[in-house]
């Protein structure tokens, strides 16, 4: 235990902005130290979880007179094994969507499924809290035994003894699950694109659109450049910043045909997403944002569209209605001379992943593709 309460402590401080692009960056790349170990012999099972460096990673010990020893025994990472009476046992753990804002954002919370005979025991559990939340210490589970009647968890808090609850092993309350032991033949690799476009014309455009961004449409979700990316500084100038970057410039919609841009990008708790204003190159700056006050934005997609101005943004009908226009991002790019953009909420639970949209010349835009990622099951 000495060795893991160090790490514990460092979970929970604040983050340095430094600190935080460094987390975020890696938030959904660390391995979740989640680890199944069983003995099948005596029919014990138990999921033990770790936050240390250590590779392999430390895990803390259980008493012995509830595991036998097991919580000593070297891991394996393990995700499922059978035990000598027939039961089932399968583990998968996960983290939750690291942001950019919001007290501890960079520190989101740890969850881990289990499934025990087909049936869903545990979907999305936490066993260490994140965001504010881990600023009160809260108890970090050390592990969760499974025996033939019972569960047992233990949990640590900082600076106090570690603590063990056991509860029935009540299967008959808990839904087999029918998505995870289905049939292989309907899911997806995990991380597989898959593209959603009505019709012929465009599903081919949108497999194509697959194939010309380059490193991929991953690397555009997490944040990354690609190869269809327009470099929008090059093209505008910083009009403010106050809560959010707004810039304006001249782009071209098609070969020959300019508008003028106005980008309003932020990463804050209250706007961590990108609008955009396509308008007549003749029309003034000063005449969109007059018509745009950045401290309405939430209603923006409700405004009357002023003439000529095409208002491309989370919030609208043919684009995550349901989702406010402070947190849609919207990445412009170019393909065959004509300018697109690349559409995808900020929240990573929201479907589809992303989408991509086209301004159209007489005004208004048309969503053309939308792709969803094949994410782990929990």
């Amino acid at each position: 235990m000495k060795m893991i309460m160090p790490l514990r402590v460092l979970r929970y401080l604040v983050l340095t902005p430094l600190l935080l692009i460094s987390v975020l960056a890696r938030a959904d790349s660390q391995p979740n130290h989640v680890d199944l170990v069983c003995n099948a012999e005596a029919n014990l099972a138990l999921v033990r979880f770790s936050i240390s460096d250590d590779d392999p990673p430390s895990y803390p010990h259980l008493p012995q007179s509830l595991d036998h020893g097991l919580s000593a025994s070297t891991g394996s990472g393990r995700t499922d094994c059978t035990l000598a009476n027939g039961t089932t046992i399968r583990i998968r753990g996960g983290r939750e969507q690291a942001f950019a804002h919001g007290m501890g954002g960079g520190n989101p919370p740890e969850f881990f499924s289990m499934w025990i005979n087909r049936h869903k025991v545990f979907s999305r559990h936490i066993w260490m809290q994140g965001y504010a939340e881990s600023f009160n210490n809260p108890p970090v589970y050390d592990g969760v035994l499974v025996s033939a009647s019972h569960i047992t968890i233990c949990a640590t808090a900082e600076g106090a003894q570690q603590q063990c609850t056991s509860q029935p092993l009540d299967l008959a309350s808990a839904p087999i699950d029918r998505i995870e032991y289905g049939s292989n033949v309907q899911k997806s690799p995990l991380g597989h694109i898959s593209i959603i476009a009505k019709g012929t014309a465009n599903q081919h455009f949108c497999k194509a659109y697959l194939g010309l961004i380059k490193p991929g449409i991953e690397s555009a979700l997490d944040g990354g450049k690609t190869s269809l990316d327009i470099d929008i500084p090059l093209l505008t100038t910083q009009t403010s910043r106050n809560m959010s970057e707004a810039r304006s410039g001249l782009i071209k919609l098609l070969p020959g045909i300019n508008r003028r841009l106005m980008i309003w990008e932020g990463v804050s708790h209250y706007f961590d997403g990108t609008v955009v204003a396509l308008a007549p190159p003749s029309m003034a700056m000063q005449s969109i944002t007059a018509a745009y006050p950045f401290e309405d934005i939430e209603v923006w997609p409700k405004r009357a569209v002023p003439p000529g101005v095409t208002l491309i943004s989370g919030g609208q009908k043919q684009l995550y209605p349901d989702v406010s226009p402070r947190y849609v991002h919207l990445v412009p790019q170019r393909i065959d001379g004509t300018l697109y953009l690349l559409a995808f909420p900020t929240n990573r639970m929201i479907r589809p992943t992303a989408a991509l949209v086209k301004p159209l010349i007489g005004g208004g835009f048309a969503t053309l593709c939308a792709f969803n990622r094949s994410e782990p099951h929990y």
